[in-house]
């Protein structure tokens, strides 16, 4: 699998509109109704010029079981040990999330997944950006319900949204690359 310049080999994984737009409007509005925070870095959310953006929690069991299996299912050189709850996020105009990476040496996060809740009718920009090869970003598809996994340690971006909302939702798993 070559994904838009990253070479497979990097494990990044794609599912093209697997959650249909009904489900996605579902957990937007979920979302939504929940207090959102201005979203910073790290376990003490400290506010950060690389990141401008709104986010909450959300208890969605049956999501957080599908992507679960999804994970599990398609990267079994990986020992999970925790799940992340599923942070929903919203970018306004001029909301973006510079270069970063998920995984620290604190953190243990080995994969990362994001998941394309809005229609991308409602927004302009805002694109998820991997950097592969030669250190340039490469947007991935922003079709409503694609859920992209990717190594935590992979760098990545949301680049600032130029009109509209976007909505995503994204989790990480905790663990190790291991040998079957």
């Amino acid at each position: 699998m070559l994904t838009h310049g990253i070479p497979n080999y990097i494990m990044v994984k794609i599912f093209k509109s697997i959650i249909p737009p009904i489900a996605c409007e579902k957990i937007i509005e979920q979302g939504l109704i929940r207090p959102q925070l201005e979203a910073g870095t790290g376990k003490t959310n400290k506010k950060s010029k690389g990141r401008s953006t709104k986010v909450s929690f959300i208890d969605n069991k049956f999501l957080k079981k599908y992507i679960y299996e999804l994970v599990i299912n398609n990267y079994k050189d990986y020992t999970i040990e925790e799940v992340e709850d599923l942070q929903f996020a919203t970018y306004n105009k001029g909301d973006f999330y510079g270069p970063h990476y998920d995984a620290d040496e604190k953190n243990k996060r080995i994969l990362s997944i994001s998941v394309q809740l809005s229609n991308p009718l409602d927004y302009e920009g805002g694109d998820l950006c991997l950097y592969g090869i030669g250190g340039s970003p490469s947007p991935v598809t922003n079709e409503q319900g694609t859920v992209i996994v990717f190594p935590s340690d992979l760098l990545h971006e949301v680049e600032p949204v130029t009109k509209g909302t976007r909505h995503s939702l994204v989790q990480w798993f905790k663990g190790y690359e291991s040998s079957n």
